[in-house]
């Protein structure tokens, strides 16, 4: 028992440290430090709207997270969640504004289309590693900037609405977008499939046969390769999957949040993925409290900002000094991320 929580009893001072670290010296230098500690830790509870702001953030993050999770439980370092997530949104938006379909069918629609172009940003990674030996981690961050510059190219060429005066695509219809589930918020319904996901994850993950092919091979290629397992297809599978998830994401925060598909870049959520899965260990139902987690500093760092003239730079600065830390527990007690920094991995053959 005590092994068992010692990891998270771990985190959670981990957690502790890296927020007191950075808050307390940013709250001296400001005229109150006591009302900005104050804002920042307490504010995302006081209204409602701010703590439905938290859930919301939350979602694609717990998505994200999921997506990252099954790939680096597979051993995969595949970074192209970004990309898959970016990928995912725009197929989405472009099915539901150039295709015609009944107002039933548009959601799932496009989010199945969705989910099929964008899980290539981390399919074709998967596909280069088994089949030439390419680093999926170099090759996944190359794509995600390829598929950013193709994105932008398909909505300034093909989506986007002249009537707008910017770069956005037409208006995603009425009947397309997913139904808000909380009245005063913006939760939509995207976020109990979120919550879902992370469920099925873990039952996939301890309670499969394939989900322990992936967590075997990704703990022991070696040991996999001894067992007979087909290593090489363990590994595509799980990059098919989370990059599938990735793509969903994207869809499914297009779909709940926007009116039109307006991102000029990456959007950032499959960095915060990244995150999110570190912190929960790679564990799918700690996404949830991880993801929830890394939201309220978000929401607590933005009333900072508004009130108190602290930039919103201090998050980044906590999420980062947490990525750290946490990372340097991870790699500390997992060979096969000290196999991979020290340019020693081991793999096994199908």
């Amino acid at each position: 028992m005590r092994r068992t929580l010692a990891p998270f009893a771990l985190t959670v001072l981990v957690l502790i440290v890296a927020v007191a670290a950075v808050l307390i010296p940013v709250a001296l230098a400001t005229p109150d430090p006591i009302g900005m500690i104050d804002t920042f830790l307490f504010g995302p509870f006081r209204t409602f709207r701010h703590t439905g702001n938290i859930v919301e953030m939350a979602t694609p993050a717990m998505l994200c997270g999921l997506a990252v999770a099954l790939m680096f439980r597979a051993g995969m370092f595949n970074l192209g969640v970004e990309g898959a997530f970016f990928l995912g949104a725009l197929a989405t938006a472009a099915i539901v504004i150039l295709v015609p379909l009944p107002g039933w069918a548009m959601a799932p629609v496009a989010l199945a289309g969705g989910m099929i172009v964008g899980s290539s940003a981390c399919v074709v990674p998967g596909v280069l590693r088994n089949r030439f030996e390419v680093s999926e981690l170099v090759s996944s961050l190359m794509l995600n900037f390829a598929v950013m510059f193709i994105g932008l190219y398909v909505v300034n060429s093909v989506l986007r609405d002249p009537s707008a005066g910017a770069m956005v695509s037409y208006r995603i219809p009425a009947d397309a977008r997913l139904p808000r589930i909380v009245e005063g918020t913006r939760i939509h319904l995207g976020t109990i499939f979120a919550f879902l996901a992370c469920i099925a994850g873990s039952i996939y993950l301890f309670r499969t046969k394939a989900g322990y092919e992936s967590r075997i091979v990704g703990a022991n290629p070696g040991f996999a390769a001894h067992l007979g397992l087909p290593i090489r297809s363990v590994m595509l599978r799980a990059q098919v999957l989370g990059g599938t998830i990735a793509a969903l994401a994207g869809g499914i925060e297009l779909l709940g949040l926007y009116q039109r598909f307006s991102w000029q870049g990456l959007p950032g959520n499959g960095w915060t993925g990244v995150v999110v899965a570190i912190l929960a260990r790679d564990r799918p139902l700690l996404l949830i409290p991880s993801a929830l987690f890394l939201s309220y500093l978000q929401v607590g760092g933005d009333l900072v900002a508004r009130n108190h003239d602290v930039p919103n730079e201090v998050v980044g600065l906590i999420q980062a000094l947490i990525l750290i830390l946490v990372t340097a527990s991870a790699i500390t007690r997992s060979p096969r991320l000290l196999a991979l920094l020290s340019g020693k991995r081991k793999e096994g053959h199908a």
